[in-house]
């Protein structure tokens, strides 16, 4: 019966992950057409769209990516070509098969097969695992690997969890920092240190530091709050010195350690703030995330409580107290960095922990109302699986539904639509693409499937200093992307003219229209 309930469970988590996954999310971000473009010229010749040669970090935009993702789509791309369904589908098939991971890990840790089962459906059925399931986002891979090597060296299986956990640090730049923290918790918990395991581990481990070197660490840097620290010390230090404070005592309440620690704190807190959690979710839908949904349901979080009977209980003190650590490190790299903050993406090592933690709350609130009457325990319990399912319900319901606003820009809705129209209609003519068009090159040569050796020639003519998009010109065979200068551009022959509606005339009747599905202007093109 067990059986039967698992395979169900990974069914529906495998149809919420992969059904319409060339439709939801909606759009196609400059991200995952980037990571798919490198699996696809890696596949065709070994070589990234920068021309490197089996890399350990993705050069992409001048962000240097993490480029695990991009190797574990080459199969795909193989099999179905290089388009969005081929490009999202190893995220969905992961995010599945780490619903089997968690079932495995909780079994072990726990010895209940009927917790394990509990804590792999919260997971299957999760607004946040969800979402981050459904795109090209590498940030996802930490909730498959993490688990599955955790699971692996639990189970005296310590080579093939140090490889595991080896190739997460290669999966998103969060797990950098989550998976060392984690190696060495096994290390001390476990008490077996074996010679070869470490070594194996630390191997990967000192890779991994070499990628910065290579530009791995690029992003790092220009996205850490230590960033900026001391000139915005500096700046409120002498403002109050301007004031009349006494000089010593103005350098103490502002400095750059005082301000690294006030953005750490503040970015911290907002990963376990009621905002973030179950009422806005997360600040932006650049990966698939739809703000204004919690990334975890409320009946989550009342499952949670239930791990309060459990600290007062020797049997499962320990364990919940462990579970709680992984809670708190987990959102160290987001709160680390810089930006909106509420990040879906950078906080999503809390994921299983979350579900391992729900589970066992349920078991705390089961060993807590032993005592109490049947009946109303059964109506209580009734009334809260009833409310389960309609809040389960409910984010299906919006999720697949009407494609929301901010999520198709978030998602750049239109720029792949645009780029595919223009790879059938140009012909060889010239094209001007506007830079507004967030990364428009990557598009372009999704678009047309590029060959990879001439995109890779054309790669090492643009003087790349910081990011792609920073480049005021740069060209890719009858493609030229910069600003579009209306008075010189618009009389060029046999030219198309391609960009956001603001990068034209107000009064201009274009020739092509690309719209948004609530009816507002996206894309215009103009063919001289």
């Amino acid at each position: 019966m067990k059986r039967v309930l698992l395979f169900g469970i990974l069914l529906i988590a495998f149809l919420l992950r992969v059904l319409y996954l060339d439709k939801f999310p909606v759009g196609f971000h400059a991200d995952e057409a980037s990571s798919g473009y490198d699996a696809y010229s890696i596949l065709k010749t070994g070589r990234d769209q920068w021309g490197n040669f089996m890399p350990l970090v993705l050069k992409s935009f001048g962000d240097y990516k993490s480029p695990l993702y991009s190797y574990l789509t080459v199969p795909s791309i193989a099999i179905f070509g290089l388009n969005k369904f081929a490009v999202r589908l190893p995220n969905a098939i992961l995010g599945t098969v780490a619903v089997l991971a968690l079932w495995l890990l909780v079994g072990e840790m726990l010895k209940k097969k009927n917790i394990a089962l509990v804590a792999a459906f919260l997971l299957a059925v999760s607004p946040w695992h969800i979402m981050m399931s459904r795109g090209a986002f590498e940030a996802n891979l930490i909730t498959f690997f993490l688990p599955l090597g955790i699971y692996l060296y639990l189970t005296k299986r310590e080579t093939l969890a140090s490889i595991v956990l080896g190739l997460n640090l290669f999966s998103y730049h969060s797990s950098k920092l989550i998976t060392p923290i984690v190696f060495l918790g096994l290390l001390f918990l476990t008490k077996r240190k074996k010679l070869f395991p470490m070594i194996v581990f630390s191997a990967f481990f000192l890779l991994m530091l070499y990628t910065f070197k290579l530009g791995g660490g690029t992003r790092v840097l220009e996205r850490s709050i230590f960033r900026g620290a001391l000139e915005e010390g500096a700046k409120a230090k002498i403002e109050l010195i301007q004031k009349g404070m006494n000089p010593t005592l103005a350098r103490i309440l502002h400095n750059k350690y005082q301000v690294t620690v006030k953005r750490f704190l503040t970015n911290y807190n907002q990963y376990f703030s009621a905002k973030f959690l179950f009422v806005d979710g997360a600040a932006e839908a650049t990966y698939g995330m739809i703000p204004g949904v919690g990334v975890i349901y409320v009946f989550e979080g009342i499952l949670l409580l239930g791990n309060i009977f459990l600290i007062f209980s020797k049997k499962w003190r320990f364990l919940v107290l462990m579970l709680i650590f992984w809670l708190l490190i987990s959102p160290l790299p987001a709160a680390l960095a810089t930006g909106v903050g509420y990040s879906g993406n950078r906080g999503e090592g809390m994921i299983p922990v979350f579900q391992i933690l729900e589970a066992l709350g349920l078991l705390g609130f089961s060993l807590c109302i032993r005592k109490m009457n049947k009946k109303f325990v059964a109506v209580m319990a009734g009334a809260f699986l009833i409310f389960s399912i309609l809040e389960i319900g409910n984010f299906i319901k919006i999720y697949f539904g009407e494609p929301l606003k901010v999520s198709q820009r978030g998602m750049l809705y239109g720029n792949l639509e645009t780029a595919s129209w223009l790879s059938k209609e140009s012909n060889g003519a010239s094209v001007i693409v506007s830079r507004s068009f967030s990364e428009p090159q990557i598009f372009v040569a999704f678009a047309n499937k590029w060959d990879p050796g001439d995109f890779q020639k054309e790669t090492k003519n643009w003087k790349l200093e910081t990011w792609v998009d920073q480049i005021p010109s740069y060209s890719l065979g009858n493609y030229t992307f910069k600003s579009i200068d209306w008075k010189t551009d618009s009389i060029k022959k046999s030219t198309f003219l391609v960009g956001k509606p603001a990068d034209f005339p107000k009064n201009l009747v274009p020739d092509k229209i690309f719209y948004y599905s609530d009816g507002e202007e996206a894309m215009y093109a103009k063919i001289n």
